[in-house]
């Protein structure tokens, strides 16, 4: 007897959307400006830190989505800061705080520094 849950009734390939279909990140998006191509990148490094784009849920790939997005807003608003730009503090706040809750319902958990590389070593015990 075939299975018929949902998840693996298959459906045509042409009759998905491509950002099912992995075409896109994002519907209707020009993937070349700046920010798209940061937004990419950091989609496929939380998928990586997640075990990899093949093991995801539906569910965790719209949270990483929402964690690239919300990366990229936090990265605009921070060098707008250092450009000596006004900012509403009360929006970086709240961009850093959705981003925190994002990347904690993705089970990202806090990787501990590597250890200092030889040639770092051996400048930090040089004598001065």
């Amino acid at each position: 007897m075939p299975d018929e849950s949902p998840a693996s009734s298959a459906r045509k390939v042409q009759a998905r959307s491509r950002v099912t279909n992995g075409k896109e990140l994002l519907a209707n998006i020009d993937g070349r400006s700046t920010e798209a191509r940061r937004y990419r990148d950091l989609c496929f490094s939380f998928s990586d830190d997640c075990g990899g784009a093949a093991s995801l849920t539906e569910a965790q790939r719209a949270l990483i989505r929402q964690a690239a997005a919300l990366t990229v807003q936090s990265e605009k608003l921070q060098s707008a800061m250092i450009r000596g730009e006004a900012i509403d503090d009360e929006q970086m706040t709240r961009v850093a705080n959705s981003l925190s809750r994002t990347l904690q319902r993705l089970g990202r958990k806090r990787v501990s520094p590597k250890p200092l590389s030889f040639l770092a070593q051996l400048a930090a015990s040089a004598p001065r």
